[in-house]
């Protein structure tokens, strides 16, 4: 083992802008440049001060994160623990990482037991390569988002807390983090258990479908939802505003969403999509972001396209026609109102009887599409969302 750290300690520092084992992040080139703007004394003991807080909150995380030192490349990985350097290689990038070489000392004992364990799927023949990689960029994908999230939501709690500016808001962060991983790395596996359970159940009810159309299998409400004017209101805002809109779409979008029955598949700044098992649920889903956000008084209006047909899902995403027609109806949607096509139309009286009613419609002419026959839907006989907790 000395001779594994000896030898690691003495190669080059990795590529990828990771530092090599026992050293900060950080750099001495990350420090502040002192000879860009005339600084006083005093002002250069305080960036020095602050510049070394960083360096051991930064160290300190690292230690807490990684769960030991950097001491594996992908060659030591091949030789001592037998996982292939191709696999390893497309793993690291798939997570979304630059890639090294072969001889870089990146890799943690961690690093090498988790890498191993799905590695050793492809080797068993359990998983192709294929599914190994495509797994791999989801979870470096959606683990990179969570940790933006939850980094910059602490951050944001202590601006608004403590009234701090955004340096030390960001300092506050990383030392209150180690305090908060314990719980939330089980969040995070529960929710992927529920989340997972739930998808799970959804997947084994479509075993029960009949004729199925192999090229789009899904029977789904889809729709889009778009917040008018938001290029021209962006324009207005400072950074800290546009961020609360931002975050205040989402959120009353991500309540209406799951409380009528459906699931957010993404967000796009101001523009959410969002998926329903019935033609009902997408309808109740589509016309009450149109209420909502559009009374709401710190947003502006939306406009909602939904349609309702067949469609295909990978990498966490839909597919097919019926999600193209739904994003170039909510393009010619009028603010506040919700844009059906007449198959839709058809779809929701039959599933809720008199539950919505659609004002007389007009053909248009859609981007890619061609001309299509839209109306639009506002509730009827329907019972409006309960979003109180």
């Amino acid at each position: 083992m000395e001779d594994l750290e000896r030898d690691g300690a003495e190669r080059s520092a990795p590529s990828d802008g990771t530092r090599p084992p026992g050293e900060p992040s950080l750099s001495p080139e990350d420090s502040p440049d002192l000879d860009a703007t005339p600084l006083g004394d005093q002002e250069i003991l305080d960036l020095n001060r602050r510049f070394a807080a960083v360096r051991r909150s930064v160290g300190a995380l690292e230690k807490v994160l990684l769960q030991g030192s950097r001491k594996y490349s992908r060659r030591d990985l091949a030789q001592q623990h037998d996982i292939p350097e191709r696999l390893t290689s497309v793993y690291w990038r798939s997570l979304g990482f630059t890639p090294v070489d072969e001889d870089t000392v990146v890799f943690t004992e961690e690093d090498a037991y988790s890498i191993g364990d799905l590695a050793a799927i492809v080797e068993d023949g359990v998983l192709s390569e294929r599914a190994f990689a495509s797994i791999t960029r989801g979870l470096g994908f959606h683990m990179g988002r969570l940790a933006m999230w939850i980094t910059e939501a602490l951050v944001d709690e202590a601006k608004h807390a403590d009234g701090t500016d955004d340096a030390e808001a960001r300092q506050q962060m990383l030392d209150t983090i180690p305090e908060l991983l314990e719980t939330l790395e089980s969040q995070v596996m529960f929710a992927f258990r529920r989340q997972l359970a739930a998808y799970a159940a959804r997947a084994g009810s479509e075993v029960l479908h009949r004729d199925t159309d192999e090229l789009f299998p899904l029977q789904r409400a889809v729709g889009f939802a778009d917040l008018v004017q938001f290029t021209r209101l962006a324009q207005d805002l400072t950074g800290a505003e546009l961020a609360d809109v931002v975050g205040r779409f989402e959120a009353v979008g991500r309540d209406v969403i799951s409380v009528g029955g459906g699931r957010v598949v993404k967000t796009v700044g101001d523009e959410i999509m969002f998926l329903a098992d019935t033609p009902e649920d997408g309808a109740q889903i589509a016309v009450s972001l149109a209420e909502i956000i559009t009374a709401d008084q710190g947003l502006p209006p939306v406009r909602v396209g939904l349609s309702w047909g067949s469609m295909f899902s990978r990498y966490g995403d839909v597919f097919g026609p019926k999600v193209n027609l739904a994003a170039r109806m909510e393009s010619v949607a009028r603010p506040g109102t919700v844009v059906v096509d007449d198959e839709t139309v058809a779809a929701v009286e039959r599933a809720l009887p008199g539950g919505f009613a659609t004002a007389d419609g007009e053909d248009v002419e859609l981007h890619g599409i061609g001309t299509v026959h839209v109306m639009e839907m506002r509730r009827d006989r329907s019972a409006p969302l309960d979003l109180r907790y």
